[in-house]
C-alpha cells in the first residue's frame, strides 16, 4: 500500500514536471493507480479555477496514457477553461481548436458513449467545424435515441451551415422525442424566420412561449418576428413588460432601440442604447450609444460616448 501510495504520488508530481526525466516514469506508465489520481488532479484543478495547474497535469497525463479517452477529454476540457480566460475571440481560438484535436482523439481510442460524442460535437462546432460538429450529433443520436438534445443540437448547426431542409428534419425528430421542450419549435421559428416567412415564425415562436411563458430568450425571438412584420409597437410592449434585471442585455437593446428608431424616436433609440452601454461596460457597447446619438442628432452626447469607448479599449 505504501509503496503504491508512494507511486500515485510520483506521478501527480511527475505529471506536473517535477520528475519527468527519472527512472519512476516508466513505472508511472503501468500504474493505473496514479493515473487515476492525476485524472483526480485534474478534476480538483478545475473545480477550483486553477486552469494552467489542469492543463499542465493533462498534458503530461496524455503522454502517460495515450490510449485513455479520459485523458483526451480532460486534456479537451482543460483546453476550454483555457480559451474561456482569453480577452477575446481570436486569443481564445488556439485553445478551442486544441480543444477539438483533443476530444477528436477521445472519441478515436475508445467507444465514445453518446455523452462524449455530444460533447466533442459541441466543442467541434466552437473550433469552427461545424460539419464535423453534426456527423457527431449525429452520432450520438443514434447512440443514444431517447434524448432531443443531439437532434436538436444537429439542428441548430445544420441552420448555420444554411442546410436547412436537414435543419427542419432534426428538429422535428427533437420535437417529437421532447414535445415539452420549447427550444425545437424556437429554432423552427428562426428558420422561417430566415425564409422570409415571419408569419409562420410569429406562429411557430408563440407555440414556444405556450411552452415556456417565463423565457426571457424567446421574448427576443417573438420580437424579431414582429420587427419583420413591422409591429414595433409590439416589440416595445413585449420587451418593456421585463423587469430591468432582464432587460439590459444585447439582444433585447438591439430589439427595442431597433423598434423605437424604425417609430422615429431615435432619441428613445438612443437612451436604450446609452443605458445598456453603462451596464455591460464594454467598448463596442459605448461605441453603439455614440453611433445612436449621432443618428439622434446629439453630437454632445455622441463624443461623449466615444471617450468612453476609446477609454475602455
Amino acid at each position: 500500500m505504501r509503496a503504491s501510495l508512494a507511486s500515485a504520488c510520483c506521478v501527480t508530481g511527475l505529471l506536473l514536471g517535477a520528475c519527468w526525466d527519472r527512472g519512476e516514469d516508466a513505472a508511472a506508465k503501468d500504474d493505473p493507480a496514479a493515473v487515476r489520481q492525476a485524472m483526480v488532479a485534474i478534476e480538483s484543478a478545475l473545480a477550483s479555477a486553477r486552469v494552467d495547474d489542469a492543463l499542465k497535469i493533462a498534458q503530461r497525463l496524455v503522454e502517460v496514457a495515450p490510449a485513455s479517452a479520459q485523458a483526451h477529454e480532460l486534456l479537451g476540457r482543460a483546453l476550454i477553461a483555457k480559451s474561456t480566460e482569453q480577452r477575446d475571440a481570436v486569443a481564445a481560438k488556439p485553445f478551442a481548436v486544441a480543444a477539438w484535436a483533443a476530444y477528436a482523439r477521445a472519441i478515436a481510442v475508445g467507444e465514445p458513449s453518446a455523452g462524449l460524442l455530444n460533447a466533442a460535437a459541441v466543442t467541434a462546432q466552437g473550433a469552427g467545424a461545424t460539419a464535423a460538429a453534426v456527423e457527431l450529433f449525429f452520432r450520438a443520436e443514434k447512440a443514444d435515441p431517447q434524448s432531443a438534445q443531439h437532434p436538436l443540437f444537429a439542428g441548430l448547426a445544420l441552420h448555420s451551415l444554411a442546410r436547412d431542409d436537414e435543419a427542419r428534419a432534426a428538429l422535428m425528430r427533437a420535437a417529437l422525442i421532447d414535445p415539452d421542450s420549447p427550444w425545437p419549435v424556437a429554432a423552427l421559428s428562426s428558420i422561417a424566420l430566415a425564409h422570409g416567412d415571419a408569419p409562420q415564425a410569429l406562429e411557430l415562436v408563440r407555440q414556444a412561449r405556450q411552452l415556456d411563458p417565463t423565457c426571457d430568450e424567446l421574448r427576443v425571438t417573438e420580437a424579431k418576428a414582429l420587427r419583420a412584420l413591422d409591429r414595433h409597437a409590439e416589440v416595445l410592449s413585449l420587451l418593456l413588460a421585463l423587469p430591468e434585471s432582464s432587460r439590459f442585455t444585447e439582444a433585447v437593446t438591439w430589439e427595442i432601440a431597433s423598434a423605437h428608431a424604425a417609430m422615429g424616436d431615435r432619441g428613445s433609440a438612443a437612451r436604450a442604447r446609452a443605458a445598456f452601454a453603462e451596464r455591460s461596460l464594454t467598448a463596442q457597447s459605448a461605441l453603439d450609444a455614440a453611433t445612436a446619438w449621432d443618428a439622434a442628432g446629439d453630437a454632445v452626447q455622441a463624443a461623449s460616448w466615444r471617450r468612453v469607448a476609446a477609454e475602455r479599449r
